[in-house]
């Protein structure tokens, strides 16, 4: 490790943005942001040493710093002879040292308990028998691959949701990733589109045995037989986004409802251990798109490709969480940007911005609290996959520079942290309590055209108004808990796009998570 000279003058201290007040952390991967104050010119990197109590294990890694001094340290807290479920609680200890700065962090890693999970799946369709001999060893990879980035993901979005305010909010994943043996054949599958494969699977996990009728469930699935057609891609000289999702079959990023469905052609450019993942997220090798498809948003580096792909996971998701879209952040087009959260003095990039399309008929007045993968077939599952190649203005440049040195352009808007930090599958396991309290009763949520109110039996927490072309949110409206809110009358030109235009419906939240989608019937409006 570089180190100062011995008679540095300066006095330096070691600042990280703070740990959820109890000290307690619920996800097995800690992402740690901080800085060294003041800065020193001879010092390059920061050691951090890392003690397990339980397993009596110690951890040591460096981490660089930024030219101001800024650096993030991303630290495993599991220990591989350990499972999960046999782990009740550790108590940990991280030293951090730079120069003469030292900073200790005591606190407990507990993981996440919840009824309502997320459980990973790698789908293998039909193929030859010795097809699926030779497919054994690699599925045992993808499967330890995709592990290991959920947990990222989850980690993620515990950074995120813990920066807007909302400590220890994040899902919680049902164990490692279990193969799902489809009766698709590959071909079948490689020569369907995004909707067909995400309606077919949602179905097939809906009527398996394992996985049927497990309403507290949602899944995130991986295609194993995802293929890439480079050669066409290179005879037609089109190496354009467009063009390369076209020659890409057997693919999908779509979420929605209870399964958010991926395919598998990027895992080239994922990390399978731990150790990997800063080199993966920083990586400049060029993508040879004759042979691998590129998914970089034109980054065309691997590391592009893992920031892309693996923010598309966080995005997707948050559609599976019952999300719109947003013009920023991650359920906008910022989810490209997800190698911002792990690194720093990263310059700042000015990406094609992503094109929210529509995939099906509109949305009807659905309840979404406890949605299976099929339930939710008949709802909007809108898409981020077309690119404005359009360069931004001389201002705009500016407005980059300082969003992506401010919050990464990696965040979850103030409307969407609060569905996250109130839903279900995120928020800490209070409901036992509600429930033997008597409070925990479905609530009951109604348009009442008379008034141009909305209605809950359980008080409410948010109100969007949403696009029906592209779920893009247009309007919200917050609510605390004290004093409750049970009714919210519209204002009128938000009622006229809801009654009148039809071109709009309403998400509503509660306090206790019930979410649904209110539509106007234009025969009865």
């Amino acid at each position: 490790m570089s180190s100062c000279i011995n008679d540095c003058k300066r006095v330096h201290q070691i600042e990280v943005e703070p740990l959820p007040e109890s000290n307690k952390v619920e996800h097995s991967l800690l992402l740690i942001k901080g800085r060294l104050q003041p800065n020193c010119a001879s010092v390059k990197q920061l050691k951090a040493t890392l003690n397990l109590s339980l397993c009596k294990k110690k951890y040591e890694q460096l981490t660089q710093l930024s030219t101001a001094g800024e650096f993030k340290l991303l630290l495993d807290l599991t220990d591989i002879d350990l499972s999960q479920e046999e782990l009740e609680q550790e108590d940990c200890q991280l030293q951090l040292s730079c120069c003469n700065g030292e900073l200790r962090l005591n606190f407990i890693y507990q993981p996440r308990r919840s009824a309502y999970r997320v459980q990973p799946l790698y789908l293998l369709c039909r193929s030859s028998d010795d097809v699926e001999e030779e497919q054994e060893v690699q599925t045992k990879e993808h499967c330890a691959l995709i592990d290991l980035n959920l947990r990222l993901v989850q980690c993620i979005y515990a950074h995120k949701l813990n920066a807007a305010g909302y400590e220890n909010r994040t899902f919680t994943l049902n164990g490692v990733c279990r193969v799902f043996r489809s009766q698709l054949s590959c071909t079948a599958a490689r020569g369907s589109s995004e909707d067909e494969l995400w309606q077919h699977f949602a179905s097939e996990i809906l009527s398996s045995a394992d996985w049927g009728q497990q309403l507290h469930l949602k899944f995130v699935a991986f295609i194993g037989c995802t293929r890439y057609d480079g050669a066409s891609v290179v005879a037609s000289g089109d190496y354009s986004y467009a063009n390369i999702r076209r020659h890409l079959h057997g693919h999908a990023a779509l979420g929605g409802g209870g399964l958010a469905l991926f395919g598998s052609g990027h895992f080239y450019a994922w990390p399978r251990h731990f150790a990997k993942i800063g080199d993966c997220i920083r990586s400049t090798e060029r993508v040879d798109v004759a042979r691998l498809p590129d998914e970089s948003n034109y980054r065309r580096t691997y590391g592009g490709v893992y920031a892309s792909t693996l923010g598309a996971v966080c995005h997707e998701l948050g559609h599976c969480f019952d999300l719109g879209h947003t013009l920023e952040g991650v359920m906008g087009h910022g989810f490209d940007y997800l190698n911002r959260v792990l690194t720093v003095d990263q310059p700042t990039e000015h990406l094609p911005q992503r094109i929210v399309t529509r995939v099906t008929d509109k949305y009807t007045d659905t309840d979404t609290s406890n949605a299976s993968p099929a339930s939710s077939s008949s709802v909007v599952r809108p898409r981020l996959t077309q690119l404005r190649l359009k360069q931004p203005a001389g201002s705009k440049f500016l407005d980059n520079y300082h969003a992506q040195r401010r919050n990464d352009s990696f965040y979850f808007t103030r409307n969407c942290a609060v569905i996250l930090a109130q839903h279900r599958w995120l928020r800490p396991e209070i409901d036992l309590d509600l429930k033997a309290q008597g409070e925990l009763n479905a609530a009951q949520i109604q348009l009442l055209p008379a008034s141009s109110e909305i209605a809950s039996s359980v008080p409410l927490r948010l109100v969007e108004l949403r696009c029906n072309l592209n779920s893009l949110v247009a309007h919200y409206e917050e609510f605390q808990e004290q004093p409750a809110v049970h009714r919210f009358q519209l204002p009128d030109s938000l009622w006229h796009l809801l009654s009148t235009k039809h071109t709009h419906y309403a998400f509503v939240l509660t306090i206790h998570g019930d979410t649904k989608r209110l539509a106007c019937d234009a025969a009865t409006s």
